[in-house]
């Protein structure tokens, strides 16, 4: 097992505990298709956990990388069970600031360091298995751009840049690179 696949089996167990607690949100899904939290309910399923930090940690780390490949590597999104974010809407819509930075209660449970940690070991198999670095690393970029907690945004680019140390020249570059 990786280490993407420990992190996603690690919140699946999460959700699954989740469904059967007195107090459910709104959380839906089951292990063969996969579980979804509705955006707004995203703070109380992390604070329900018994490990609140790793469950931020890892389910950020893991959205970031599951809402990127929907888009761009649909067959590495189907091979993984990921853990999606509902959005009320146009699933477009959806951004790691409701994990991160909920809109709805304090923030709590924080390990910055925890979240750089899974975030680069998750992208390392995301990496390692799909070879469309370009789109990908602009894609994860572009969403943690849109976070609002500055020390996050911080944590998740210094990993993303750590794991695409060796071409992030050419994946910083704006314009096309021709060759002749």
């Amino acid at each position: 097992m990786n280490k993407l696949e420990e992190q996603l089996d690690f919140l699946n167990y999460r959700a699954e505990k989740y469904m059967v607690s007195p107090r459910r949100g709104a959380v839906c899904g089951n292990a063969e298709r996969g579980y979804t939290v509705c955006m707004c309910s995203s703070e109380h399923f992390i604070n329900h956990s018994s490990n609140e930090c790793l469950t931020r940690a890892a389910f950020v780390s893991t959205w970031l990388i599951g809402f990127n490949a929907a888009k761009i590597n649909k067959q590495f999104f189907r091979k993984y069970n990921f853990l999606t974010l509902d959005s009320h809407g146009i699933a477009d819509n959806c951004c790691p600031s409701w994990i991160i930075s909920p809109a709805f209660s304090k923030k709590t449970f924080f390990n910055y360091v925890l979240m750089w940690d899974c975030f680069e070991e998750a992208l390392a198999v995301y990496k390692e298995e799909c070879s469309n670095h370009k789109e990908m690393y602009r894609g994860m970029e572009k969403s943690i751009k849109r976070m609002e907690d500055e020390e996050a945004r911080g944590s998740l680019t210094a990993a993303l840049d750590s794991v695409y140390e060796d071409d992030l020249e050419n994946l910083k570059t704006s314009y096309p690179i021709f060759i002749r």
